[in-house]
């Protein structure tokens, strides 16, 4: 209740064919925007940031692929397959911007809450891109900047400490989700991550902008574990994390499709319940 979002999918207004969409309705929504005359130029913008970051993020699976077919090598498992992500991400049409709007958190807020814009999880796909935020006055919409140095991304790094991560004006981020970790035999974890609000009593008319772009493969891609490896050596990878629902619980078997896998997420996340302790923090570097 504390975001507000706006979907597209920056390459196709009605991405798939007529079939997949009726198949995946989740995965291949048809974009609806804003009269042209209400937003001028945002279709536009939108379009242009989004391709952006996808054509990045497919840059980037080359190195991903490089460093998982070694990775594999390394060990006495079988090869991860050469150019998978790559082969898989270049003419992919399932990428999804989503512009989040933080509204101002009410004054009775816990300024405390290290979730209290968005809780603690993983990304259920394959690569996230993310544009660095900013924050606006909420009633006026200039951008300020932000008054609660403690406001903002976290992530929980291998030790289980929870890192405030901040994006330079001028630069990306990437953050891998769980599938990863089944296509790489667990050398690369979905990263759990959550965004901890403003301190109401450092402002209550401040709101946050961001805006992820999610780049994943056709739902009907299956999602199989390299040969040689198990299922347990995949949920052992990611270690034991009480904050976001066991990888387990939605990664029923071998060969599971994204799309499948996507849909159970979902039912899993919004069933899902956890007590949480304080924020144990420490700076980035």
């Amino acid at each position: 209740m504390a975001k507000g979002s706006f979907f597209f999918n920056p390459l196709n207004d009605c991405p798939g064919t007529e079939e997949e969409r009726n198949l995946y309705p989740a995965s291949y929504p048809c974009n609806r925007w804003p009269e042209k005359d209400l937003i001028p130029g945002f279709e536009s913008a939108a379009k242009q940031l989004g391709r952006l970051m996808k054509d990045v993020v497919v840059l980037l699976t080359r190195r991903i692929d490089s460093y998982s077919l070694k990775h594999c090598n390394n060990t006495s498992k079988q090869s991860y397959p050469t150019n998978l992500l790559y082969d898989m991400m270049k003419d992919t049409e399932k990428v999804k911007g989503r512009l989040l709007y933080y509204y101002p958190l009410p004054e009775t807020s816990s300024a405390s809450a290290e979730d209290s814009w968005i809780g603690w999880h993983n990304d259920s796909g394959f690569v996230t891109a993310l544009a660095g935020d900013m924050y606006v006055d909420d009633e006026t919409g200039q951008q300020i900047d932000c008054p609660d140095p403690k406001a903002g991304l976290y992530v929980e790094n291998n030790s289980g400490r929870a890192v405030h991560v901040t994006i330079p004006p001028d630069c990306m981020a990437v953050q891998f989700g769980e599938c990863l970790q089944v296509l790489t035999g667990g050398s690369l974890v979905g990263t759990p991550h959550c965004v901890r609000g403003i301190d109401p009593a450092l402002g209550t008319r401040v709101a946050r902008i961001s805006f992820p772009c999610f780049v994943d493969s056709v739902p009907a891609f299956p999602l199989n574990m390299p040969q040689g490896y198990t299922r347990d050596d995949i949920l052992k990878a990611g270690g034991s994390n009480s904050k976001v629902p066991p990888l387990g619980q939605r990664w029923t078997h071998n060969g599971m499709t994204f799309g499948e896998f996507l849909q159970k997420s979902v039912e899993v996340y919004y069933s899902w319940t956890v007590n949480q302790g304080g924020l144990e923090e420490e700076k980035s570097s």
